[in-house]
């Protein structure tokens, strides 16, 4: 008996999901116990020394929802509508249209540029540069969007 390719890939794909899914949950799980949301009402009753570490709070935070965002954008091809937004700034910045392809959790992510010729794979010094760049505009974003 053989099992066509399209039912294996898409039960991988599937699997894939379920671990990034379960990943995502008890990432969020630890999170949230830790959780201590900044009130920026509050700002002009607290010393320099809270207000740093309220600063400190606010920051930890917004880099934690900035790496789901990132991961999930990476990962999962989330259509979230800040990742949409991420992903169209990161398009401006570079001046082309990127794809990510994460073939399977055990190998490594690619990243191709969207040519006239098609798909063509970036290189290691482009691909850092692509990285760095998309942690940069997810941390603005989220800054952003944060009370």
């Amino acid at each position: 008996m053989t099992v066509q390719s399209f039912y294996v890939q898409n039960m991988l794909r599937k699997y894939k999901k379920q671990i990034t899914t379960a990943q995502y949950i008890a990432r969020a799980n630890g999170s949230a116990r830790n959780l201590h949301v900044f009130n920026q009402n509050d700002d002009a009753q607290l010393s320099d020394k809270e207000r740093r570490i309220a600063n400190a709070r606010r920051q930890g935070l917004v880099e934690r929802v900035a790496r789901e965002v990132y991961e999930n954008l990476l990962f999962s091809g989330s259509d979230n509508p800040i990742v949409e937004e991420i992903k169209a700034q990161l398009e401006i910045d570079l001046g082309f249209a990127v794809l990510f392809r994460n073939p399977f959790p055990n190998l490594s992510l690619q990243i191709y540029k969207e040519t006239d010729l098609g798909p063509i794979k970036v290189t290691s010094d482009e691909k850092e540069e692509i990285m760095n760049r998309l942690w940069a505009i997810s941390l603005d974003k989220v800054n952003a969007t944060m009370l």
